[in-house]
């Protein structure tokens, strides 16, 4: 056993021995503010660790790995307002002989809600990762799972609110949202394109209970790509790939009812890209919500169908159409367990094109193989999970996690006379984990 591995293990050994002598709490005071610290740590193996079928060069190629995770809070309240900084490091490792680009990741989460006494608010919000395998912070829609290049994320969002009357509010707000890619070789190669978002919109709510309301929101959006020299490697016209973007949203959001909350929003969203390619301009939908069925027991249910920006091919974007339910059970004071499945569709629009740039330009053998064939991926996932409670500050868990993702592209490698399904897989994931804190 190496040395890291040894370390790790005697961790998870240190993390038990303090869950024994750690008096329960939410957080801990310090002067006026509240502080979270914690720390995790986490064992994961699975049967296909770069997420590729059989027919993939390292298709079932099976590893493990381990991470350490801390992270420390505060949360400065005052009032009836508060701030709250949140800073996390991820160091993580392989046992095998798979080429890591980085061990680190790191985030910063900062988030402030400020009431006035005349009914007005204004809150603040900033995501940023430094981040190497987390897709959805570049790619919410899971066209792209896999990345080895480390990347930059940042995502802010303000909004001024203004009481009108006692059940009616006004708002307004602003976003901003950026993605860059960094230290692309020919290795490890960009994932996606560099991106920058920035848009606002309106948000109107009607409080129809007291703690729940009829919404409508308004949001315009500019998409903006920002080529680089390595984006030839996605052999997808980038520059093409601007937008801009109206949403309209409608529905409801907050306790619903004795038992149930959560939101429910459906609308109308039009993307306009800058060629002649498909424009998405349709039917979205999202939905959030989570029924406490005892007090120990709830069920949480997710859907959507939202539209995405595609790096594939020809396409401007694609759909993503999903729904999902989690259980989560309480069983005593000590044991917990949580359950769930996902399925997931994402269509694209166009049929791929064998010369994606044009003719006489570079192409790959996958292009002009599956030339003619309509993208559409469908992706299942189940998950499992079973814990320990020693107290409120210390909790173990083992997770299983299945997940099988069947595109229809496939197509006939010429030097190897095979036949490759480049967007499918299926894999295991076994991990345990400790953590501890506030």
């Amino acid at each position: 056993m190496t040395v890291k591995r040894t370390l790790f293990f005697a961790l998870m050994a240190l993390l038990s021995w303090l869950s024994c002598a750690v008096w329960a709490g939410d957080g801990i005071p310090v002067g006026n503010a509240i502080f979270y610290p914690s720390i995790e740590a986490v064992y994961t193996h699975s049967d296909n660790i770069y997420l590729q079928d059989a027919t993939m060069p390292y298709g079932n190629t099976s590893g493990s790995w381990w991470a350490i995770r801390p992270m420390v809070g505060w949360e400065f309240p005052f009032q009836q307002s508060y701030v709250r900084l949140d800073l996390g490091y991820q160091y993580q490792d392989y046992s095998s002989g798979y080429n890591i680009n980085t061990h680190d990741t790191y985030t910063a989460d900062l988030k402030g809600i400020f009431k006035f006494g005349n009914g007005h608010s204004f809150t603040i919000q900033d995501n940023f990762i430094r981040g190497l395998q987390e897709v959805s912070k570049f790619d919410p829609g899971y066209e792209q799972y896999y990345s080895n290049t480390p990347f930059n994320n940042n995502a802010f969002r303000a909004g001024l609110d203004f009481a009108v009357n006692k059940l009616n509010t006004l708002g307004v707000y602003g976003l901003y949202n950026t993605v860059s890619f960094s230290d692309v070789n020919a290795t490890h190669q960009s994932p996606f394109f560099d991106y920058h978002q920035a848009g606002g919109g309106l948000l109107w709510k009607y409080n129809f209970r007291p703690a729940a309301t009829f919404l409508v929101d308004v949001q315009y959006l500019e998409n903006r790509p920002d080529q680089k020299v390595w984006d030839s490697t996605l052999y997808t016209n980038v520059n093409a790939k601007k937008y801009d973007q109206w949403q309209v949203l409608t529905g409801v959001d907050g306790d619903l009812g004795t038992m149930l909350k959560g939101y429910a929003k459906i609308g109308w969203s039009r993307l306009r890209f800058q060629d002649n390619f498909s424009d998405f301009n349709g039917f979205v939908a999202d939905v959030g919500l989570s029924l406490k069925a005892s007090e120990f027991f709830s069920v949480d249910f997710k859907a959507n169908r939202t539209p995405y920006q595609s790096a594939y091919n020809i396409n401007n974007y694609y759909t993503s159409s999903g729904a999902e339910v989690d259980l989560h059970h309480q069983v005593s004071r000590y044991i917990f367990w949580a359950a769930g499945y996902r399925y997931q569709e994402n269509a694209y629009p166009d049929r791929t094109e064998a010369y994606p740039l044009g003719p006489m330009v570079p192409t790959t053998d996958e292009f002009l193989g599956s030339a003619g064939q309509t993208r559409s991926d469908k992706i299942s996932r189940a998950f499992a999970e079973l814990g320990y409670h020693f107290n409120k500050q210390f909790s173990l868990k083992a997770n299983y996690q299945y997940e099988d993702r069947n595109s229809n592209i496939k197509y006939l490698d010429s030097y190897y006379l095979a036949l490759r399904r480049p967007y499918s897989y299926t894999e295991n994931r076994f991990s345990i984990s400790a953590q501890f804190g506030w």
